[in-house]
């Protein structure tokens, strides 16, 4: 099912993972209110229940605020193990803990500057080996009693039990911190190879528009420089020998400046060999489906294409494959893994539709850079118009889409051919 547009609010949503998250931690939170509510509001339980409340409420800005809930998060663990260690009664462990994964597994995997992947990497370790229960044992003494007014004990014994617990938490953090950096490179390399096919198909286009350019103008400027050239000697009257000298001078000159083009289009294309058309788009999928990207992909018959191929013009051809390339990088790069992409031709226009889930995504838009106007700016060359943003399907999943809508030379489609809201078929 495809997502449907959501309003302004959908910027400003939480995604379902981190309200999740702060759901459970919430409830985990409420282990902290049993102490106050059986021996009553004693300042250490109050600080237990109001920190234990504060890292839940962390976790629902844990991708939308990425740095702010990181440091949010590792504070108030700190402050968490101070309380711990000091407290004259055994807070036991709260599994209010787990924050410090979610947030370095986050961090890691999410934030663009690895240098805070590391650092939470190094204060998860650290917190895990000095975390509230070992923390406390190497503190001193442990009321045996959760009742502050009780007598005091030794919980010395359960050392080297705790230590171990210590151990086996820093084991966790080592494995989050692999998980989230194993699949942050799984992400890059997927969008490393779409984004070389996507270069290598602008690239082939770009011989294509030199060869047809050099083709349509070159041939003409010349065909006007012969015809020139032959008034000139056949001679007239001077003013028509003027006006030819003048024709002549300016399509010579038009003639070199085509050339210089066609000189810089072919440069630095000269290592990439496939000749590039509509047909590198099925290619471009593939391409990402082989990075480990799940692609479900609606396109024309390969038919279609190719009469469509021959139809339009180079723009037209390059903005489409420039436009699938750019979206399947962005997708893949800032996205879950899995894409949906619609291409639906009708006989003077070209609509695609690109949605991918972003409910771990960054809250920062899934095309960054210069990408999303040089798209903008290259649809506006043949007059199209492009719509994006955050949505949200009947399930409350999070999603970018990309929907892009130009005019194109009119083509007498086949009836399989598909129109506006019909299909020929998904391809998974």
């Amino acid at each position: 099912m495809l997502p449907r547009r959501a309003g302004r609010w959908s910027r400003y949503s939480v995604p379902v993972v981190d309200v999740a998250l702060g759901i459970i931690f919430l409830v985990f939170a409420l282990e902290s209110l049993t102490f106050i509510l059986r021996f009553g509001a004693y300042a250490v339980y109050v600080a237990d229940s109001a920190l234990c409340t504060a890292l839940a409420l962390t976790q629902f800005g844990r991708l939308r605020l990425l740095r702010a809930s990181f440091i949010a998060t590792y504070t108030l663990l700190a402050a968490y193990a101070v309380l711990v260690a000091l407290s004259p009664v055994n807070l036991g462990l709260n599994p209010i803990i787990a924050t410090a994964v979610t947030s370095l597994y986050t961090v890691t995997r999410w934030e663009p500057d690895r240098r805070w992947g590391t650092a939470a990497l190094l204060l998860a370790l650290a917190g895990a080996l000095v975390n509230p229960v070992t923390f406390a044992s190497y503190a001193g003494p442990y009321e045996s009693s959760a009742d502050p007014t009780a007598g005091s004990g030794w919980n010395g014994a359960a050392l080297m039990a705790r230590t171990l617990i210590g151990l086996v938490f820093a084991g966790v953090v080592v494995l989050t911190h692999l998980l989230a950096s194993s699949r942050r490179r799984i992400a890059e390399n997927q969008a490393r190879d779409v984004g070389i096919a996507a270069a290598q198909a602008v690239a082939a286009e770009r011989l294509s528009l030199a060869r047809e350019l050099h083709d349509l103008v070159g041939h003409s400027l010349t065909t006007i420089k012969v015809q020139a050239a032959t008034g000139l000697a056949l001679g007239g009257e001077e003013r028509l020998r003027t006006t030819l000298i003048t024709v002549r001078d300016t399509a010579d000159a038009s003639l070199t400046s085509v050339r210089r083009l066609v000189s810089v289009l072919r440069s630095d294309a000269g290592e990439i060999t496939p000749l590039a058309d509509l047909s590198t788009i099925p290619v471009l999928i593939e391409t990402t489906r082989g990075s480990g990207a799940r692609v479900s992909a609606v396109l024309p018959e390969p038919e279609v294409l190719e009469r469509c191929n021959a139809a339009w013009s180079a723009i037209q051809r390059l903005t489409l494959v420039r436009l699938v390339g750019e979206a399947l990088t962005n997708a893949v790069r800032h996205g879950s893994g899995q894409i949906e992409l619609s291409l639906v031709l009708s006989q003077a226009s070209c609509h695609l539709h690109v949605a991918n889930p972003v409910a771990e995504a960054s809250e920062h838009s899934p095309f960054g850079g210069s990408g999303l106007v040089g798209l903008e700016e290259r649809l506006r060359l043949v007059g199209g118009t492009m719509s994006h943003g955050a949505c949200c399907d009947d399930e409350g999943r999070s999603f970018f889409t990309i929907d892009v809508d130009f005019p194109v030379t009119p083509l007498e489609l086949p009836a399989s051919a598909p129109v506006p809201g019909q299909h020929p078929g998904e391809t998974e």
